[in-house]
């Protein structure tokens, strides 16, 4: 029983093992190639916050390695993807971005107040920018040059817990002197 077993592992690692091709790849400063496959490489990190748990009324502080991606975009609790930053010549009406892109690539920081922070829905026939923070729950940060990508590693992603209700006073605790 066992050798009917075998026979069929074994020949698949003989044939995985024909199939492979020994290439040395090669690393350059900016690009690691081999003949095969040429990636670019990233920055380690591109985009992070200062703060990553929020509460209602306080302020996002997101931090950029400059130069970074010129668009910024937003996925609430629910899915829902919003634009932030955008190129102006795409505005329509009041489907407005926070920040332009063109002034936003050379930005290192972008200050984001919970309360009233809006953006564009990215939903047809809403023609004003709606707030984003509006639930408890996960919101995810999306940095770069296309933003509509099923390659998550062209992107850079921060998220943020965010609690829709105040943050809890710290409570104070008194010592009796002895």
């Amino acid at each position: 029983m066992k050798l009917i077993l075998a026979i069929p592992a074994a020949s698949l690692l003989f044939s995985g093992a024909l199939g492979l091709k020994m290439t040395t790849p090669t690393r350059t400063a900016k690009h690691f190639t081999s003949p095969e496959v040429s990636i670019t490489a990233k920055p380690a990190v591109s985009m992070w916050a200062a703060n990553n748990t929020l509460y209602k009324g306080e302020t996002l502080r997101l931090h950029f390695a400059t130069p970074h991606g010129s668009y910024l975009g937003v996925i609430d609790p629910d899915g829902h993807f919003f634009y932030v930053v955008f190129p102006d010549e795409q505005s329509v009406g009041k489907l407005t971005p926070f920040v332009s892109s063109e002034h936003f690539v050379s930005l290192d920081k972008l200050l984001i107040p919970t309360a009233t922070f809006k953006a564009d829905p990215y939903t047809d026939g809403i023609l004003e920018n709606k707030r984003v923070f509006t639930k408890s729950g996960v919101y995810r940060f999306l940095l770069g040059d296309n933003l509509h990508t099923d390659d998550t590693r062209a992107l850079d992603v921060v998220k943020v817990k965010y609690r829709h209700k105040p943050r809890p006073e710290q409570a104070v605790v008194a010592y009796a002197a002895r």
